[in-house]
């Protein structure tokens, strides 16, 4: 890195108040109109411009009864000046936007469900009243996601909270919970299942450790009956869906992502006893909002919580 004093403009004496200036005068090529555009006296103007023009050791202007005609050197300052100021204000702009949350990077992490209705609503929204936001949206298990969160790899989380460890800084604000649905390939069952055959039947499910494959092996532990044995363990979405589109086998999801493939005919929610549906959904745990240190978030990413929950208590009424 250069020392600062090997700088032209630090030999030069430049100052900030010397860009206008040259702006000015290349507009008006008079001292006194420069001056009553910039709110300074005609001394003080012509002031500047001999400061500037011994710090550079050469003329900029030749006076005239009329006003003041650039030099070759002159030509060239201003130049430049009109570029600089153009520059400054782009960067005045650009830090005024990020202040006020219309641009910037906001991270988001997501359980499955959100994705399904929620937050493709937000994101809409978001992209109509932010257009210069980017947006990150990574999807996991709440566990893993709030593991990140609190290494600050995101800014916020819409999952499910569990406490402990190094979890006892975090925030959590409940949003919905998120009904359970046993489903398979569209026509692939014809009437109500008992909980003896979705236990022979093959499965499709999250893996062990996972909420929603707590809840499911909890729907049969509840009678005294042990989980299916069948089952192809599978956390990513696509290779479940596509798994169960593909065979004859059954699998779980949330209710919203279910409904989001049965729109299109690909899968299809099985008929049970009500009783095990309620009891699928025993103690299910709601998922919501999770954030760090709300007071250290960027105005974007406050931006973004807003229309989420915004978002959230309308869909919720709706």
């Amino acid at each position: 890195m250069k020392p600062i004093n090997s700088n032209w403009f630090v030999r030069a004496r430049l100052k900030n108040r010397h860009i206008p200036l040259l702006v000015a005068l290349g507009d008006t090529g008079n001292l006194n109109r420069a001056a009553e555009g910039l709110g300074i006296s005609q001394p003080a103007i012509s002031k500047l411009l001999k400061d500037l023009e011994d710090g550079l050791g050469v003329a900029l202007f030749e006076r005239h009864a009329r006003g003041v005609v650039p030099t070759l050197y002159g030509e060239t300052m201003i130049r430049h000046a009109r570029r600089l100021q153009n520059t400054l204000e782009s960067v005045y702009s650009e830090v005024d936007a990020l202040r006020q949350g219309q641009q910037g990077h906001v991270r988001i992490g997501t359980i499955l469900t959100p994705c399904a209705e929620l937050l493709p609503e937000v994101i809409g929204l978001t992209k109509q009243r932010f257009p210069g936001l980017e947006l990150s949206i990574r999807t996991g298990s709440s566990r893993d996601l709030m593991a990140i969160l609190d290494d600050g790899e995101l800014d916020f989380l819409v999952a499910r909270f569990f406490a402990g460890g190094q979890q006892h800084d975090l925030n959590f604000e409940p949003l919905a919970e998120e009904p359970l649905r046993i489903c398979a390939r569209a026509g692939l069952v014809q009437g109500p299942l008992s909980r003896a055959e979705l236990n022979a039947a093959d499965w499709v499910l999250p893996p062990a450790g996972s909420v929603l494959r707590q809840e499911f092996d909890a729907l049969f532990q509840r009678v005294g009956m042990r989980p299916p044995t069948k089952v192809v363990n599978a956390e990513n979405l696509l290779m479940v869906t596509t798994l169960v589109e593909k065979n004859d086998v059954l699998t779980v999801l949330p209710r919203d992502v279910l409904a989001h493939y049965a729109r299109y005919g690909m899968l299809a929610e099985i008929d049970v006893d009500p009783s095990i549906e309620a009891e699928l959904n025993q103690g299910l745990m709601a998922y919501g909002i999770i954030t760090k240190n709300q007071q250290l978030l960027s105005p974007a990413a406050r931006n973004v919580l807003d229309l989420l929950r915004a978002t959230a208590r309308k869909m919720s009424l709706g």
